[in-house]
């Protein structure tokens, strides 16, 4: 695969986990808690996806969601929630709830095959 996956979050328990979960399906990963370093790998990396924790309050979420999308405004964007509900915004970004780390490799893989 050669899509690259930003995983952000305050938790660095989560963003690790569903870090290590992606690597091995085969995704290239950037994994961090800092704000500057996510803002970094928009800048400066070739991201596919940001995927969100929900360890992150609704303004941070929205801070780096804006900033994503004008850096990279092709850029899906994913939450990590436990509720299983789909979201959409606008044609230019996904945002997705997946319910379980058993499906979040799937999630992503279908979020990416999504046409904006």
């Amino acid at each position: 695969m050669h899509e690259t996956i930003l995983v952000y979050g305050n938790e660095p328990m989560w963003v690790t986990t569903w870090g290590i979960i992606l690597e091995k399906a085969g995704y290239e990963v950037f994994s961090t808690t800092q704000f500057a370093s996510a803002l970094l790998a928009l800048a400066n990396e070739r991201i596919n996806v940001l995927l969100l924790c929900q360890s992150l309050n609704e303004v941070e979420r929205g801070s780096i969601i804006e900033t994503a999308r004008a850096i990279k405004p092709e850029i899906k964007c994913v939450i990590f929630e436990c509720d299983g509900r789909d979201l959409m915004l606008d044609g230019r970004a996904t945002f997705e709830k997946i319910d379980g780390s058993g499906t979040l490799v799937n999630s992503i893989g279908r979020i990416i095959l999504q046409n904006d």
